[in-house]
């Protein structure tokens, strides 16, 4: 029992997120490991130990309220199971770590309780892939684009970003935040200057000149420059969690490659990844690309066979796309 809720934490290490439903079930985790030894009926935990474990000041709030199971943290986990039956199935494991609540009608000393319950991975046979590819041909319009995401350090760096992506991501503290929003207001403010410096100088009266159409032009290539290949992504990343690798971080012969934010408390994971599937319709491999110009900010599945009509849409929590051309 020991080696599959560990198998959680390390799940949960290797998805990192502040969010509510991810503490609630490290904490459950934690818990569960420090009694793995005992049996199910020693393992249980009260909604009260669990808070108590996740340090959440939940104020006048209801623990049980709080953690909400039936709604929110029920939902979470049901989003990420597929994902774990998976890291599971690649350890070798033969069980998965699957949280349970054990409800109770009230009453003194009467509590309900949560638990880590190891349940038997699913088989996949050859009878069940030649069922879906059927229905995968039958049925391709409704079929959804399952998305793999590479192992951390698969997706190799260039040689200038080697150095950063050593084991295929990088770990900012709060303080590493600051400098790089500090280093980036910076190089805004200088392109802002140096533009203004330019303006200034095409104010003085004078023969207009050659150099003074290239003045001119800095004026406004200089900041756009700064703006959409420095800034830009770093403001993207930071708001849609996942954008596109600029191939200069990306070694010649890798396909395309995302840049992923994960956040936990006051750190900041970016890692190198690639999310990919295989086309429902033609069985070619989809990568993301961006959804431009047709869905703006986003990023969508493109067959390399076909980049323009199998489009898939993409979610990075629960790994599913569906087709987003009319066929």
């Amino acid at each position: 029992m020991r080696e599959v809720i560990q198998c959680l934490i390390d799940w949960l290490d290797s998805e990192l997120s502040d969010e509510k439903g991810h503490r609630i079930l490290r904490a459950l985790a934690q818990e569960s490991l420090k009694k793995a030894e005992f049996e199910e009926s020693k393992r249980r935990f009260t909604a009260d130990e669990i808070v108590a474990t996740v340090g959440e000041s939940i104020g006048n709030t209801e623990p049980k309220k709080w953690i909400d199971w039936p709604g929110s943290l029920k939902k979470y986990w049901e989003t990420r199971e597929p994902q774990v039956i998976d890291f599971a199935r690649k350890r070798g494991l033969t069980h998965y770590p699957k949280p349970e609540r054990k409800s109770t009608k009230g009453g003194p000393g009467r509590y309900t309780t949560f638990y880590i319950q190891a349940v038997k991975i699913p088989e996949i046979t050859d009878d069940d892939q030649a069922d879906d590819d059927l229905k995968t041909g039958n049925k391709s319009t409704d079929a959804q684009a399952i998305y793999q995401m590479t192992e951390p350090g698969e997706v190799k760096p260039s040689w200038m970003a080697r150095r950063l992506f050593r084991r295929g991501q990088i770990e900012l503290r709060q303080w590493h935040v600051w400098v790089v929003w500090g280093w980036l207001l910076t190089i805004g403010g200088l392109a802002v200057l140096l533009a203004y410096a330019s303006w200034l100088s095409l104010s003085v009266p004078r023969p207009l000149m050659t150099q003074d159409l290239t003045l001119l032009l800095s004026i406004f290539a200089i900041p756009y420059v700064v703006w959409a290949f420095i800034i830009k992504p770093w403001v993207l990343l930071f708001d849609d969690r996942i954008i596109l690798a600029d191939e200069l971080f990306t070694n010649i012969r890798e396909k395309s490659a995302q840049f992923e934010l994960l956040r936990d408390g006051d750190l900041r994971v970016i890692r190198l990844v690639r999310y990919s599937a295989a086309c429902p319709i033609c069985g070619a491999t989809i990568y993301l690309e961006k959804g431009e110009p047709d869905y703006r900010r986003r990023l969508v599945g493109r067959c390399y066979e076909s980049p323009r009509e199998h489009v898939y849409s993409f979610d990075r929590i629960t790994r599913c796309g569906k087709l987003l051309i009319d066929r």
